[in-house]
């Protein structure tokens, strides 16, 4: 047998081999089914995350964005409010929610190419893991994405309208730096490096806020049928 015919035999057992793969990847009725179920909530969950970003007020009353602030800029904002310092806290919060707000359109592609890219197999995995599956498939896949895309745009916003700097200004007065030591167990010089960490803090309640929004959505409206989670199990 020559060279020729083995290349002819090789390039036959290469395009059966690419012929079986290409089967195996076709969607069942089941595994569409499970996709598109999968999508549509996604898209439904991340549309509710973000309609409450793109709305300050909406932003600055929902529950699951307020526990989603991180415990240290809680702790600070107690003490400054509990020194009177109250007008500070409520002008960083209201420049927060503007900067949620300015994250939605950098959001969004994020968002949409995650939920193109769930595939078949994807799918059947986050109907079977249970509640909440799929808001945790799409935050592994997207959250340091998120962070890296819309952390330079919230230190823009705190900078841009002085908020970095109040909050700056406020945590260097030695009679709050004190006050925050007693609070925190912190040495002032501590305090201080947690102040330069302020859009890093308001980035983390943006998008740990996302995606708590969308998990309560998904757990109260995903309604993925018994038959074909069965289906899939099987």
């Amino acid at each position: 047998m020559n060279y020729t015919v083995f290349s002819k035999i090789g390039l036959l057992f290469i395009f059966m081999l690419g012929f079986q793969l290409g089967s195996c990847q076709k969607k069942s009725p089941t595994n569409q089914a499970a996709l598109n179920a999968v999508k549509k909530i996604l898209t439904a969950s991340t549309n509710q995350s973000l309609l409450v970003l793109k709305d300050t007020g909406s932003f600055l009353i929902n529950t699951k964005m307020e526990e989603a602030l991180p415990d240290e800029l809680r702790e600070i904002n107690t003490k400054l409010e509990a020194l009177g310092l109250s007008n500070i806290v409520e002008n960083e919060k209201q420049n927060i929610g503007k900067a949620a707000q300015s994250s939605v359109k950098l959001l969004k592609p994020i968002i949409n190419s995650a939920i193109n890219d769930i595939t078949p197999l994807d799918a059947a995995s986050i109907i079977t893991g249970g509640k909440g599956a799929a808001t945790q498939y799409l935050k592994k896949k997207t959250e340091a994405k998120f962070i890296a895309t819309i952390q330079p745009e919230v230190e823009n916003e705190l900078n841009s309208s002085g908020v970095t700097t109040l909050v700056n200004s406020a945590l260097n007065d030695k009679r709050v730096q004190n006050a925050l030591a007693i609070i925190t167990g912190n040495n002032a010089s501590t305090i201080e490096n947690k102040n330069n960490s302020i859009a890093s803090y308001a980035t983390s309640q943006i998008v740990n806020g996302f995606f708590q929004v969308a998990e309560e959505y998904e757990v109260n409206h995903s309604n993925f049928s018994s038959n074909l989670i069965e289906s899939l199990i099987k």
